[in-house]
């Protein structure tokens, strides 16, 4: 098939009686991956802008410089992957502390458990709702920085779960877009979820639906790897950008966060029994698939405390 240039994808062919389609403007060639090779795990990317399936290691008696490597691989990869990990619920929560503190769960905990094993549970004949891209806790001062699922109870088939770069989204920007938004700052407010009444008492969602919004700058400098990353969340939480007037900001978030969400910068994670995962939740975003309803889903969470070096940091503010 010969090949089509680049000007006529822009505008495609519709079927008779629709419009016109639009598709996403075309991105500059993403380069190749730096494939890093490590002493004491295997890491294999799982597409090129994140993500790597991490084998050779057995979480449950892990050595020091295994986890060493382990730290390394997540802030290059931003999502590591761990196939067939029976471990107990004092195991994974001795892997969390490979990252940082794991915080008391404001989930619901199951008896036995550690305080920061908590779980995701829907349960049968339950629809879930959360079915947007965002990111966790972008409404707080210090955004999560660190967050990880472990699969314990799923669906025949669906349930799956997607995750995309924001430093891969960032690059695929134009120079003139990437000018245009390199000093602005984003408004960005908590409000309630199917989760919030499981979280936190009325009073408490009241509370920070009240609270002053809290700002942070639009494009943001991992202090992991030296990259630019977008800052950008869905709309109930990223509610307007400082600079601008309400519907120019409006206007250019909605733009940023449709960026976001094209295949180039994410991938698909099918989940398998006994599946953990660890991402890097302030440098992407997430998407929890509601396909599988009326089938049950539990998956164990745990939440690494924030310190003040995850507070986003303006790029525009760091070292080129």
């Amino acid at each position: 098939m010969p090949q089509t240039d680049t000007p006529a994808i822009q505008r495609l062919t519709a079927m008779p009686g629709e419009r016109t389609h639009h598709g996403f403007e075309s991105l500059r060639p993403m380069g190749t991956i730096a494939t890093k090779s490590y002493a004491h795990i295997n890491s294999r990317p799982i597409v090129p802008a994140l993500g790597a399936e991490i084998s050779g290691i057995d979480l449950r008696q892990p050595s020091a410089e295994a986890l060493g490597e382990l730290r390394e691989a997540l802030a290059d990869r931003k999502v590591l992957v761990f196939r067939d990990q029976d471990i107990s619920p004092h195991q994974y929560a001795e892997l969390l502390r490979v990252f940082g503190t794991p915080v008391k769960e404001d989930m619901v905990v199951d008896e036995n458990h550690p305080a920061e094993v908590g779980a995701i549970h829907t349960r049968p004949n339950e629809q879930q709702q959360i079915n947007y891209w965002h990111m966790d806790h972008s409404f707080r001062e210090l955004p999560t920085r660190v967050l990880s699922l472990y699969a314990k109870i799923l669906p025949p088939v669906g349930g799956d779960t997607l995750f995309a770069s924001l430093e891969a989204a960032y690059e695929g920007l134009s120079d003139e877009l990437k000018e245009r938004i390199e000093a602005l700052h984003c408004y960005h407010r908590m409000t309630p979820t199917q989760n919030t009444k499981r979280r936190y008492t009325q009073e408490q969602a009241e509370a920070l639906e009240k609270a002053p919004p809290v700002v942070h700058p639009l494009v943001a400098r991992d202090p992991g790897n030296g990259r630019r990353y977008l800052f950008v969340n869905v709309p109930i939480y990223c509610r307007g950008i400082v600079e601008l007037p309400t519907a120019e900001g409006d206007a250019l978030l909605r733009e940023l966060y449709r960026h976001v969400q094209r295949p180039e910068f994410h991938f698909r994670l099918t989940w398998r029994p006994n599946t953990v995962v660890v991402w890097e939740n302030n440098h992407t975003l997430h998407y929890p698939v509601s396909d599988y309803f009326p089938h049950e889903r539990k998956l164990w969470r745990g939440v690494i405390n924030a310190t003040e070096a995850d507070r986003p940091v303006a790029a525009s503010l760091g070292h080129t």
